[in-house]
């Protein structure tokens, strides 16, 4: 990517923020009038993520999505919300926010522990700089469905991928924000910082959370130990949606939780940004449904009694607005808006007739009466997947569950516990939280991300209950955080040199710059309104400052991230690893058929190559695997491919050639490009031929 290409993409990114941020900030002021601070920060943040994704669910319904049509619609949003905002009916949100100041002590502790998580992070990304994008998700799905959305500008047809676990029906609200960033730049540089972003955001929230008990440092701190450890390790420059639906449930706590603190009663501003928020959660991954339905029966119970049906009905629709969508559109295309399920009791339900397909199936829930299972595979993986202190660890979440589900708690919080508890279910019932061998559940520390979650609101509701009970209280459970700290952070795993100084620098300006925030903050809020305003300037001033350096530093950094990307991958067998150099190298707008399931590399730098499964498409939304020589033919002559990659894209497999390239080996039509055990790649210079499975 040349500067002038680079600076275009910055310019259209910047203007892309600066328009969905008037129209969160419009809509903020009309939701929660009067509300200052940290909260209100990220109620336009929340605003602000779905005003960028409305419009591209819009547009990509009838395929019209492009770059400058989404910048186009969100310009043209931006600028009636602005013109007319006194128009939009105004919610009747109290002004005042219960606000407890947190000890300096606290706040200094608290963000360093958070420092410690964000520097951990941040190296993380640093490594994927070097490498691109390599966990098992991203390379599966994550990343195809990002790039199919930004070059056919289509978000409602199914991009169907290797059929495992029905991958194209899941929801997508992560996969249209990579989208979008892949629009700006033509590439997928954003990609490897968006869950940075998702990082601080879920920060922001936790810290909103424990704020009205002057305990926002512990929420603060016991969310960061959860987003620092080894089970979320791999969101780090990385396409994974966990964190992302994280920072929607937290950050619907986090208005729930202010607007109702002090024994009030919440207005239907609010409710409707908790229930969008709880939306967006269930558009981005199917085991937030669970949580959204808790956070809209929280809201409801909340509202004053002579308006819940109100309530009631306004939650429902902001609900299906923020992740309806995607439900809709698998009614659509399968009949049934969670195609996983084909029966209920009796009831035969529509959908695809097929196995799920995948790892071999296995849940916590499943598991819980095996004593030998829990004692040598669930106690080691907790190990594996928080640290050391993971007992101590789930002993404060369960606190502050416990906690709030007590009587002096009051319903917002009681909603928050049984948010929790809700994510909880989900985990244990997944079907993939201990997948594997029967009895030999390896996939267990990767379904700890499905935890995380949970544990992530329970201990930013840990903030919340200790705060009220005393100044002992709070230093007694951040001692205990500050002591978790070193066994929970994954710090070090494989790291040289440069990705200690990485964490330790990103680390320290982190402290740095939160502290700053925290203190003229501070003063800003003592002072009287000019002051206020002065400091808002302050902050402005310095974030555009930020900004400016990044928008510097930037065309290094990607110019570093294209010389390195999937130029040597080591996270597969060697014959697709060299398909993913050839992609890498001297191919554009290409036609690729292939039989792997980790495909994103092959979309190549541009993401320009339209790369597809080979597959046979069935009723209902159904896709499967070509399971005999004449049904591949068919399949692969049916895409008019100019290349296909035929590989074994796992290790430990006993053939040493995918049967597919057996299949076409000696057919006329083949012209080997680079073929070696494993697997390999081929040209096509015309149809393939069915004569050729006769030999």
């Amino acid at each position: 990517m040349s500067f002038g290409q680079y600076l275009v993409g910055c310019v259209g990114l910047f203007a892309g923020l600066a328009a969905v941020s008037v129209i969160g900030g419009v809509l903020r002021s009309r939701l929660v009038p009067g509300w200052t601070g940290p909260v209100a920060w990220l109620v336009a943040g929340l605003l602000a993520v779905g005003a960028a994704i409305g419009p591209a669910l819009i547009l990509g319904s009838f395929g019209l999505l492009t770059g400058w049509s989404w910048l186009l619609l969100t310009a043209l949003l931006a600028v009636a919300a602005w013109r007319w905002r006194e128009r939009i009916p105004a919610a009747g949100a109290r002004p005042e926010l219960v606000s407890v100041p947190a000890s300096a002590g606290l706040t200094i502790v608290g963000t360093g522990i958070a420092a410690g998580a964000f520097g951990s992070f941040v190296a993380g990304i640093a490594i994927r700089l070097g490498t691109g994008m390599t966990g098992f998700d991203s390379t599966w799905y994550h990343g195809p469905f990002a790039a199919g959305i930004a070059q056919g500008g289509d978000t409602f047809t199914l991009h169907q991928l290797a059929p495992q676990f029905l991958s194209w029906f899941y929801p997508q609200n992560s996969e249209v924000i990579h989208a979008l960033g892949m629009m700006s730049f033509g590439n997928d540089l954003l990609s490897i910082f968006l869950n940075l972003g998702w990082f601080l955001a879920c920060l922001l929230a936790a810290w909103c959370i424990g704020r009205p008990y002057g305990a926002a440092p512990i929420s603060l701190a016991g969310v960061a130990l959860i987003l620092g450890s080894i089970a979320m390790s791999d969101q780090a420059g990385e396409a994974r949606n966990d964190i992302v639906g994280t920072f929607f449930i937290l950050a619907a706590l986090a208005v729930l939780i202010n607007a109702s603190a002090g024994g009030r009663r919440i207005t239907l501003g609010p409710a409707l940004v908790v229930t969008l928020a709880a939306g967006m959660a269930a558009g981005t991954k199917v085991n937030f449904i669970p949580a959204a339905l808790a956070l809209l029966a929280g809201a409801v119970v909340l509202a004053e009694p002579a308006r819940r049906l109100r309530t009631t009905l306004s939650g429902v629709g902001a609900l299906i607005l923020g992740g309806g969508y995607w439900y809709l559109r698998n009614l659509v295309q399968s009949g049934n808006p969670l195609p996983w399920i084909n029966h209920v009791g009796p009831l035969q339900l529509p959908g695809p007739d097929q196995d799920v397909g995948g790892r071999d199936a296995g849940s916590v829930w499943g598991y819980l009466t095996d004593t030998d299972v829990i004692r040598h595979w669930f106690f080691p993986g907790f190990g594996d997947g928080f640290g050391s202190g993971w007992i101590l660890l789930g002993l404060l979440a369960l606190a502050g569950l416990v906690l709030c589900f007590g009587r002096d708690s009051g319903p917002a919080r009681r909603t928050g516990a049984a948010v929790g508890l809700a994510l909880v279910l989900a985990w244990l019932v997944a079907p993939t939280s201990a997948s594997g061998p029967t009895g030999e559940p390896n996939g267990f520390v990767s379904g700890l991300r499905y935890l995380a979650p949970a544990l992530a609101v329970c201990l930013a509701l840990l903030g919340s209950a200790v705060g009220q009970r005393g100044g002992r209280a709070r230093w007694l459970t951040m001692g205990l955080l500050l002591l978790l700290a070193p066994f929970t952070i994954a710090l070090g795993d494989g790291w040289d040199v440069k990705d200690w100084l990485v964490a330790f620098g990103a680390g320290a300006v982190f402290w740095l710059a939160s502290l700053a925030v925290f203190g003229i903050w501070r003063v800003g809020s003592r002072q009287h309104r000019f002051a206020a305003r002065s400091t808002h300037r302050i902050i402005a001033w310095s974030a555009a400052a930020v900004l400016l350096f990044l928008l510097l530093c930037g065309q290094g950094v990607q110019r570093y991230y294209f010389d390195h990307r999937y130029a040597s991958p080591d996270f597969t067998i060697p014959a697709l690893a060299d398909a993913f150099v050839w992609a890498r190298h001297n191919t554009t707008e290409l036609r690729i058929g292939t039989n792997a399931t980790r495909q994103y590399p092959l979309w190549g730098k541009d993401l320009d190559n339209h790369v597809q499964f080979i597959g046979i498409k069935r009723p209902h939304g159904g896709f499967v695997e070509a399971e005999t020589c004449p049904e591949f033919i068919a399949a692969a002559n049916s895409g008019g491919y100019d290349y296909l990659v035929l590989t074994m894209d796992r290790e430990g497999q006993k053939l040493k050639q995918p049967r597919e390239l057996s299949w076409i080996a000696d057919d006329p039509a083949v012209r080997p490009v680079q073929v070696a055990e494993g697997g390999g790649v081929v040209r096509l210079d015309g149809p393939l031929s069915l004569s050729t499975c006769a030999g």
